[in-house]
């Protein structure tokens, strides 16, 4: 057991399709809503190009469009999926659903967090980003620890999968609408055991603070 601890394992991140929210630019965190017509047959497309025999499950949020969206890729490459309760993005609260200009007008220093300083925001009556992101960085840690397969394949909604991409590039959070921009839908990673361990340890470190 120790000898599959120790071995590298490749990480497939997978961008949950779009939903009719997202396509019209409004804040979406946990709020389950069904991938759109465009967003289906996006994921379907994006599936067709994922080609490999090492993924035994596709891990994803418990909400509609990421179920969905883990479907098809499980179909593509013959695994099953699997819903994790603690993959979800954060609850946006109050901010769940706004247009990002009435986001702008209505909560003008939670929007230039928002922008500039995502870890510092604390949604009114939805769940502090920092919060979350520890959340989901210690369920990743959890997957990869448990997982007997060569690769493990998770969706994640826009918000956590931009600042895992942050983490695994060792770029700052403030970086995340960045890495969110012109990158394709699916990336691959290879992390060594020690960098899952820190990842699981960071997030144990956030989760007292937060």
């Amino acid at each position: 057991m120790a000898r599959r601890q120790q071995r590298n394992i490749q990480l497939c991140l997978i961008r949950c399709g779009q939903t009719t929210w997202s396509a019209e630019q409004r804040l979406h965190g946990a709020v389950d809503l069904p991938l759109s017509p465009e967003g289906r047959e996006a994921v379907a497309n994006a599936a067709e190009g994922v080609r490999t025999s090492r993924i035994a499950t596709v891990y994803h949020p418990d909400t509609e469009a990421a179920a969905e969206t883990a479907r098809a890729f499980a179909r593509t490459v013959g695994a099953k999926n699997h819903a994790v309760a603690e993959l979800i993005d954060p609850d946006l609260g109050l901010l769940e659903g706004l247009e990002k200009q009435v986001f702008a007008e209505r909560f003008q220093k939670r929007f230039r967090q928002w922008e500039l300083d995502l870890l510092r925001l604390a949604p009114p009556e939805g769940e502090p980003v920092l919060e979350a992101r520890a959340r989901v960085f210690a369920a990743i840690a959890r997957i990869i620890r448990r997982s007997r397969s060569e690769e493990v394949a998770v969706v994640l909604g826009s918000l956590t999968l931009g600042l895992l991409r942050c983490r695994l590039a060792d770029r700052p959070a403030s970086d995340v609408w960045e890495l969110l921009r012109n990158r394709p839908d699916v990336e691959r990673y290879c992390l060594t055991a020690e960098q899952v361990k820190e990842l699981e340890t960071e997030a144990r470190a956030e989760a007292v603070t937060a």
